[in-house]
């Protein structure tokens, strides 16, 4: 984690832009929204606190699918007793209270509690303002400000620029060559492995070729390409062939840059795939499936309904041009 003022990378905390040319996508209809989340809490006496703040931090805070950095996990009670209340975890980590019970009793077996229950609820995100915090610190439970949380999220971001640079010029090129060959659909799309990034796999949308089908977009058609791929690194290794390196599993991690913002399929299929990062040129009002105003405004790879999320930008340089396609085309 490195200090904003020593970042290398030129950033736009407010406009959310980094070397004034990727735009970070994210879903703004839930960057102030509190979403809260039910929690375990218990009373203990204030003597107590030590031990019960010892076991949050070294087993629930980081088995915890919700993380809580931002909650205050102790509030007073009742100060003459000395009473205070603790919240343990949220109900994603222990669904039933036998659950926490056990917990408690493994962990810190001579705490001595009352009151466990699952009544409270907390604001699964960070408040993104000062006032936004003191807000939901009043309606919910005592939280913690540390600033935006998005400008540690975009301060901790990793960016190759010269290797973005080169894939977007490499897939905006193939795609005017692909209008030129006549493909109706020229959108082009390069899956990154991070372990060999030399390598990157070229996909083409193949929907105007004969022997392909309609969904044969250029995502779902790398996506493929990246498991043949595997197939036969794993046939050469078995055979001896070739030194084994690591197998790889669907498309994790990889970074993926396309012409085209993704259609709902392809975006969703980057999903399942464990994809890192997605890098598109081209927004498609109507059928895009990740800028908050295309589409449906899904926002298919920051969807809290989803179990996996992915990191997206928009090249909002001119330097690369892709043909423009008709605006109801699903790419």
């Amino acid at each position: 984690m490195v200090k904003k003022s020593l970042n290398p990378l030129k950033i736009d905390y407010r406009k959310c832009i980094v070397e004034d040319r990727l735009l970070q996508i994210r879903n703004e209809r839930i960057i102030d929204v509190a979403d809260p989340v039910k929690v375990w809490t218990i009373d203990i006496d204030a003597k107590d606190s030590k031990k019960v703040v010892d076991f949050i931090r070294r087993f629930t805070q980081p088995n915890d699918p919700v993380p809580l950095m931002h909650v205050k996990r102790i509030k007073k009670k009742n100060a003459e007793k000395k009473i205070l209340c603790v919240l343990i975890c949220s109900v994603e980590l222990a669904r039933e209270k036998s659950e926490v019970v056990s917990f408690l009793q493994q962990e810190v077996p001579d705490l001595k509690y009352s009151n466990l229950e699952n009544t409270q609820r907390v604001p699964r995100q960070a408040a993104p303002t000062k006032e936004l915090a003191v807000e939901w610190s009043n309606e919910y439970w005592p939280l913690t400000w540390y600033g935006n949380p998005n400008d540690q999220i975009l301060n901790d971001y990793v960016f190759d620029m010269d290797l973005i640079k080169f894939l977007l010029e490499l897939i905006s090129s193939r795609s005017r060559k692909e209008l030129q060959k006549g493909n109706g659909f020229p959108i082009v799309t390069a899956f990154v492995n991070p372990r060999d990034t030399k390598n990157p796999i070229i996909s083409v949308d193949k929907r105007d070729h004969h022997d392909h089908t309609l969904l044969d977009h250029s995502i779902m058609f790398g996506i493929k390409s990246v498991a043949e791929r595997e197939a036969k690194r794993r046939y050469q290794v078995e055979k001896g062939e070739k030194e084994d390196a690591g197998s790889v599993y669907l498309c994790l991690n990889f970074d993926v840059y396309t012409t085209h913002e993704p259609c709902s399929m392809c975006s969703m299929a980057l999903i399942h795939s464990r994809v890192k990062r997605c890098i598109f040129l081209q927004p498609m009002i109507k059928t895009g499936c990740l800028k908050t105003e295309s589409g449906n405004g899904y926002c298919m790879h920051n969807n809290r309904k989803l179990n996996s999320k992915y990191e997206v930008f928009q090249w909002i340089g001119n330097e690369y041009s892709t043909p423009t396609i008709d605006e109801n085309v699903c790419c």
